[in-house]
């Protein structure tokens, strides 16, 4: 293999296409897999975001993570982000490389900005149609705020062959324009899936966990919030789920925080749900009864027990994991080296809360896009070792500085 292009006592970096570093890596050396790989929605006319067709992206897709099963130990865990149109391709590449698809993680934002075709401005401007200015979308400019046309006291008209893209709300000119005023093309994005596959196991978890040190997930090191509850017992099937207690949990043991969920929000998600449910799961019993031991039969009846007094209260954001998200991350998780910024940066804390989740302590991670450098450096702060590759010459130079800066520890996640 050839020399890193940067190495330290907790990363190593490579240099080249991730193909071509994975086979040179040897089988089962990793403990975990935590990438942002390409989503293949030609994000801002870049070429590493492109391809022919559908199939030659999950084909693609399928290579490098037959590679990354290969270097991962039995029952080592990969977390894979995608594009909300082009994530299946993944998933099923990732299926048919070898892994068992065990869930998929939903991450929630509310500050995603709709790229849509405005269809009546189309219409107008195919047919060479003037449209009035008839006010300005105020909103658009809080969130591009200069090199805005700013119109005089009275309306105004230009050409729709020239239209500027600004914050301009005008009257459609057409009948076919006010036909279909108001349809556009895309959804406002306030999502990204996270494929969550797991190599096959080496016999069973128990056995696995203690041969390779792998094959489980660390809920209680990625537990949601800080409040503590104590899980009452009612003999052995005894669990509140609708409070936000998992099945999973045995009776009469208190911990600190929520099991965690495979939906994580934004804290502009967080303050929505908590507006809408403010005193979900509040100092009274459930409503109905809770299921209990199942019966034999599949659809069959279930045996039931009345709900509990549940001992908390609060917003229902309390159930999920939530991080501050920003449209652009902060500078300080922004790497910026001359001219040249990584046009998609993942929020620092979240990734700590990835790798954490699926990372035995002082384990190894691979990144094999690594972009900016965000998973390794979060791989620095949780205490992993990270292996990262990535092939654009532009961003090695953000990856080393965001390495060599200071690193906080702290950890943004709310309850």
């Amino acid at each position: 293999m050839s020399a890193p292009y940067y190495e330290d006592d907790s990363v190593t970096l490579h240099h080249g296409d991730c193909l071509d570093v994975l086979r040179e890596l040897p089988d089962a050396s990793v403990d975990a897999v935590v990438t942002d790989p390409p989503y293949a929605l030609e994000f801002m006319g870049k070429t590493w975001d492109g391809w022919s067709t559908p199939a030659a992206f999950q084909e693609w897709c399928g290579l490098w993570a037959a590679e990354c099963l290969r270097v991962l130990k039995p029952g080592g865990h990969m977390l894979a982000f995608g594009g909300s149109r082009t994530w299946h391709r993944l998933a099923s590449a990732v299926e048919d490389a070898g892994f068992e698809i065990r869930d998929s993680i939903a991450w929630l934002y509310g500050s995603g900005f709709p790229k849509s075709l405005d269809v009546s401005k189309a219409i107008d401007k195919a047919a060479g149609a003037e449209r009035e200015v008839i006010g300005i979308n105020e909103d658009y400019l809080r969130r591009k705020p200069n090199g805005m046309k700013t119109p005089g006291a009275s309306a105004y008209s230009y050409s729709v062959n020239d239209l500027p893209t600004n914050a301009d709300i005008t009257a459609p000119a057409t009948d076919a324009a006010h036909q279909w005023q108001g349809w556009g093309t895309t959804l406002k994005p306030a999502f990204e899936p996270i494929v969550l596959g797991r190599k096959p196991l080496d016999g069973t978890v128990a056995a696995n966990v203690l041969a390779h040190g792998t094959g489980a997930l660390n809920i209680d090191g990625c537990r949601v919030g800080t409040e503590l509850i104590t899980q009452h017992g009612r003999g052995e099937s005894s669990n509140a789920s609708m409070s936000g207690r998992n099945y999973a949990e045995p009776a009469g043991r208190s911990w600190e925080g929520r099991w965690p969920a495979n939906v994580v929000l934004d804290d502009t998600q967080a303050a929505e749900l908590d507006r809408q449910a403010p005193d979900a799961g509040a100092q009274r019993p459930v409503r109905g009864v809770e299921p209990s031991a199942p019966t034999d039969s599949i659809y069959g009846s279930r045996n039931r027990v009345q709900g509990p007094f549940h001992g908390d209260k609060g917003g229902a954001s309390r159930f999920f994991p939530t991080f501050r998200y920003e449209a652009k991350a902060p500078t300080s998780e922004r790497p910026r080296v001359g001219e040249v910024a990584h046009p998609t940066v993942k929020p620092l804390d979240l990734m700590r809360w990835l790798v954490r989740l699926v990372t035995p302590p002082g384990g190894v991670v691979l990144e094999p896009f690594a972009g900016s450098g965000t998973t390794a450096e979060a791989c620095v702060l949780e205490g992993f070792r990270c292996i990262a590759i990535e092939r654009e010459a532009d961003y090695l130079p953000l990856i080393v500085s965001r390495l060599s800066k200071p690193l906080q520890l702290g950890l943004e996640l709310g309850a």
